[in-house]
């Protein structure tokens, strides 16, 4: 009777976390060329189109928001799709210059994440009108080193170093308690971090080693991601 009890309890809690497991969400990205000026951004489009802008949808990449809330965009496991990046905008002249503008696939993952005042983390789904203190991440790979873009709130760099501009997301569209559709772009009011400056880390190893900053690079985006 003992044995048949506890096989109960398991199956039972087994059950109920198989219940409330949550799962990612696919979503389409479009990154665009310009801002709303005309102005070309750092980090754009590969201009698959020819359009001025391309559309990432999750039938040819990896493009979700996580189960926690968090959005990604990953080009892993294919090269025909890419980012444009621009990690050598330099803040000023004492910056090193490397590596150059270019398309990139090679290890290309793109996270952005969002935070309260306590740094506890906000689900894009409950961003209902919008969040200016979000972070966003780019790894790249170039010439057999791995790179990595970041700028956010100082308590979420993912290594030491000076403070970045943060980055805004806006709830587009509202269904049943739920943004469904954002826009991603640098904070450029109501901070006073540096607006739509980055830290550029290159790895010293794998991904288990430290991260080096090689310094702070300007970028610019503008970034739409409708569920599904």
């Amino acid at each position: 009777m003992r044995i048949k009890i506890m096989v109960i309890v398991l199956l039972v809690v087994a059950v109920s976390t198989f219940a409330v497991k949550s799962t990612s969400v696919n979503v389409t990205t479009i990154f665009y060329d310009t801002d709303s000026t005309g102005a070309q951004l750092l980090l754009k489009s590969d201009d698959y189109n020819g359009s001025g802008q391309a559309t990432y949808s999750p039938s040819t990449v990896s493009t979700y928001i996580f189960s926690d809330g968090r959005y990604f965009l990953r080009l892993y496991g294919q090269s025909l799709r890419t980012l444009f990046i621009t990690p050598n905008n330099p803040i000023n002249g004492s910056q090193p210059m490397k590596p150059p503008p270019g398309y990139y696939w090679q290890n290309v993952e793109l996270a952005v994440a969002c935070w309260d005042q306590n740094l506890n983390l906000v689900p894009f789904g409950n961003i209902l009108t919008f969040s200016g203190n979000c972070e966003m991440i780019v790894d790249f790979g170039y010439n057999g080193t791995e790179y990595k873009i970041a700028m956010g709130p100082s308590g979420r760099l993912p290594a030491p170093g000076p403070a970045t501009g943060l980055v805004t997301v806006t709830c587009n569209s509202v269904s049943s308690g739920q943004c469904m559709k954002w826009t991603i772009t640098p904070n450029t009011t109501g901070s006073s971090n540096p607006p739509s400056v980055a830290n550029l880390y290159r790895y010293t190893g794998s991904h288990q080693t430290p991260l080096a900053l090689v310094g702070q690079y300007y970028q610019t985006f503008r970034i739409d991601v409708t569920n599904p």
